[in-house]
């Protein structure tokens, strides 16, 4: 069955900033920045090999998939709920 939940972002810490996340068994490393242009951007690293499996701007409401970098298979899926200069509210779909 699918699960929901948020990537963490701690918003006293603003950007830039690293969090680390388990998403279905697997650990990543989530790194936040906000860019000169006005947006967010978020790679995403798997710790287990170091492959990125996600590196993108962020804008609010519009999906992302996360897939490995071999097979393409998609890993989980993101939608940037609520994104701005002080917080980054991510949903994770898996």
């Amino acid at each position: 069955m699918p699960s929901v939940n948020v990537l963490p972002f701690d918003a006293n810490l603003g950007y830039p900033q690293r969090q680390r996340v388990k998403i279905d068994n697997e650990a990543y490393d989530c790194f936040y920045r906000w860019n000169s242009n006005g947006f967010c951007v978020l790679k995403i690293v798997r710790v287990e090999d170091s492959k990125i499996v996600f590196n993108g701007k962020l804008c609010k409401l519009t999906p992302w998939e996360a897939k490995d970098p071999a097979t393409y298979e998609i890993l989980f899926t993101m939608l940037p709920y609520d994104i701005n200069e002080s917080k980054a509210d991510i949903w994770v779909f898996w």
